[in-house]
């Protein structure tokens, strides 16, 4: 299926040497050309989330448009910024690169139209374990060759993210894919790599051993591989130099749209968890059931969760807990009803991966956290809601009950 480094040799020769011929006499036009297009200033004006999904398959898409990553000033770095590795769907030379794009997509990877760029792409969701609800590969149950791609195997989970990410921004490129849906894909392949992965670094060396163990590429293609990776870190304008690995936009309402019944249940396990949250989700939601446990929902490895709840007294705060009320108040006679207080918590909690949350992580942390409360008819959750002038450097949340 993929063949995407077997011509590279012939085509590096042909570049070089075309490159002499015509050098010299559009240097000065070219480089004019490529700094106003590749101006620092214009990713200001690209969605962040675009930015990483398409800078995951950075590696493959630099060969595609032979730009400085390749052949030219390779022994250099003229400080450019291509913007074809930061965004797709818009960006200059898009209709330049359309015909070559289409020829790739075919050769690489048989992919022709909308309906096998489908399939393919699930097909590398399915080995990675990412669910496919809201996107345009939900319910599909392609299968990849795992005698070839054994994801058991280090870095193979890194390889099939940048070649479906370099698929889908290929596709939307010429056109097989809404610009729309291929967002909604790299999203979710956003959230796998940054779950799986701590930064560029480390995502782009298993990537090379990910290759290693799938041997898409001869002796000469591993070797060219490894130097247009050696670009990626190295240059000035490289999407793996500008774009935080961690950096998500600030969301003022998290899993608003899932929906869950704290009842004090303890549980075993977040897996035991996790299977009651996915059935809760298509008995009360059907088609419109949006959970994903392992989207990362709140990028930060640390937060402040706080809540309204009744209590008996001191002993029901967990250790992690402080009472935000002030306590003679809070348990004065005329806030109380049948031994229980109406008061305010805040608790922190940390991620379980240290460094941010998933859905599950956090949904969980609260079943937990809110074990021994009482919350009367407000056990139905809608939400966290951020706080937005909140002085402290850790996230402040509120959680929000319906009854």
């Amino acid at each position: 299926m993929f063949k995407f480094f077997k011509e590279l040799l012939s085509a590096a020769k042909e570049g070089v040497r075309e490159a002499k011929e015509e050098l010299a006499e559009e240097a000065e036009l070219d480089k004019a050309k490529e700094q106003q297009i590749n101006s620092k200033d214009t990713l200001n004006n690209i969605p962040y989330e675009e930015q990483f999904g398409t800078a995951l398959g950075a590696a493959f898409r630099v060969i595609v448009f032979g730009d400085w990553f390749t052949v030219f000033g390779s022994a250099g770095d003229d400080g450019t910024y291509p913007a074809h590795l930061y965004q797709f769907g818009t960006y200059p030379k898009q209709a330049e690169y359309r015909d070559e794009l289409v020829k790739l997509l075919k050769r690489d990877f048989a992919i022709a139209d909308t309906e096998s760029c489908l399939q393919i792409l699930a097909a590398y969701f399915n080995l990675l374990g990412i669910r496919t609800g809201e996107t345009a590969l939900e319910g599909r149950e392609d299968q990849i060759d795992s005698g070839s791609w054994d994801i058991s195997k280090p870095g193979v989970d890194a390889l099939a993210i940048t070649v479906s990410s370099h698929i889908t921004t290929a596709a939307a490129d010429v056109g097989y894919l809404p610009k729309s849906a291929a967002l909604d894909i790299l999203k979710k392949l956003s959230s796998y790599a940054r779950l799986h992965f701590k930064d560029w670094h480390t995502f782009s060396e298993k990537f090379l051993e990910g290759e290693h163990h799938v041997g898409l590429n001869n002796k000469i293609g591993k070797s060219y591989l490894k130097r247009y990776v050696g670009y990626l870190r190295e240059k000035i304008g490289s999407p793996w130099n500008n774009i935080d690995w961690n950096t998500q936009p600030v969301q003022d309402r998290v899993l608003s749209a899932i929906a869950w019944t704290f009842q004090a249940k303890s549980y075993h396990s977040s897996q035991e968890f996790d299977a009651d949250v996915a059935e809760y989700q298509r008995d009360i939601l059907g088609d419109r059931a949006k959970w994903d446990a392992n989207e990362i929902v709140v990028d930060a490895p640390e937060i402040e969760l706080c809540y309204m709840c009744w209590i008996k007294g001191m002993e029901d705060l967990n250790p992690n807990e402080v009472l935000m009320d002030d306590k003679e108040e809070a348990f004065d006679e005329d806030n109380g009803e049948d031994g229980y207080f109406q008061v305010d918590i805040c608790a922190r909690i940390q991620a379980s991966n240290g460094k941010n949350f998933t859905a599950l992580d956090l949904l969980y942390q609260m079943e937990k956290q809110l074990i021994g409360k009482e919350l009367g008819d407000h056990i139905f959750f809608e939400g966290l809601d951020r706080v937005e002038n909140h002085s402290g450097d850790t996230p402040l949340y509120f959680i929000s009950f319906g009854s």
